[in-house]
């Protein structure tokens, strides 16, 4: 039409309802008081007893099951800072986020892995795979939550934060550990620094072929690049140590396939 404005040459959408926690969740955790620990980790082992695997195991989904055994030998990083208070938890659940396709989008899933310390590597996998792939739950929060969801953006971080303070509420914030993927970035290699409001979280990398030296001579290895993200709030360097190399060793031996329950460490 004759005289009619020229198209924009963009298209301005409001920020879907769902990812309003996940900028919530991320504005809080730049309160947080994080340090970083950046890992290289050969997986010969792993990498073989996946491929053999049947039925077929998720990298994701066995380093969820060596990261909740490391907790289970390391209660203390099970926890999270309430006000004045920690918040310790006697379960091992792990928390973990999937891309699932819903109403013609693609959707972030938050999925709980209930007791996962006790979970085979398998199961894990399927868990995982029907978050991903099933149907999924369209999740309408009611009750206290579903009030502030409808608050305005600054008013419901400050009644989340808030919130946060009271031990009794801040113990059904979901878990206190997860773990979460960037290896679906093709061809790219390295280590992720998470803003995530969790006492520990895992982020898996890309597993890549690297030379390594074993036994004085260079050799080829595959090996995977972990970044594990701690609240210093909660957890100190000596304790977030003792994690790290636990669940180092757990990983390269793929000790997640060889049992379900690991015995507590002194």
């Amino acid at each position: 039409m004759t005289g009619s404005p020229a198209a924009r040459p963009y298209v301005v959408r409001a920020v879907p309802r769902e990812r309003q926690p996940i900028l919530d969740r991320l504005a809080g955790a730049s309160r947080r008081f994080q340090v970083h620990a950046l890992l290289e980790l050969d997986v010969t082992t792993p990498t073989a007893l996946i491929a053999a695997s049947d039925p077929h195991v998720s990298w994701t989904a066995f380093v969820i099951a060596s990261v909740a055994r490391a907790v289970a030998m390391h209660p203390e990083v099970n926890a999270r800072k309430a006000g004045n208070a920690i918040v310790s938890f006697d379960r091992v659940d792990i928390g973990a986020t999937v891309e699932r396709n819903w109403q013609g989008r693609t959707v972030l899933d938050a999925v709980l892995v209930a007791d996962a310390d006790q979970q085979s590597c398998s199961a894990i996998s399927q868990t995982l795979q029907r978050a991903k792939y099933g149907p999924g739950e369209q999740q309408r929060p009611s009750g206290l939550t579903g009030a502030l969801i409808r608050l305005p953006g600054p008013l419901r971080r400050t009644a989340i934060r808030v919130a946060a303070t009271r031990p009794a509420i801040a113990a059904t914030f979901g878990p206190a550990v997860g773990v979460t993927s960037i290896g679906m970035f093709a061809g790219g290699w390295g280590w992720a620094i998470p803003l995530a409001p969790l006492t520990v979280i895992a982020t898996v990398g890309r597993i890549a072929d690297r030379a390594v030296v074993r036994d004085g001579m260079v050799v080829v290895r595959p090996m995977l690049p972990l970044t594990l993200s701690f609240d210093h709030a909660v957890i100190d360097g000596a304790p977030a140590a003792r994690f790290t190399r636990t669940l180092s060793t757990l990983i390269e031996t793929g000790s997640a396939f060889q049992g379900i329950a690991p015995s507590a460490e002194p």
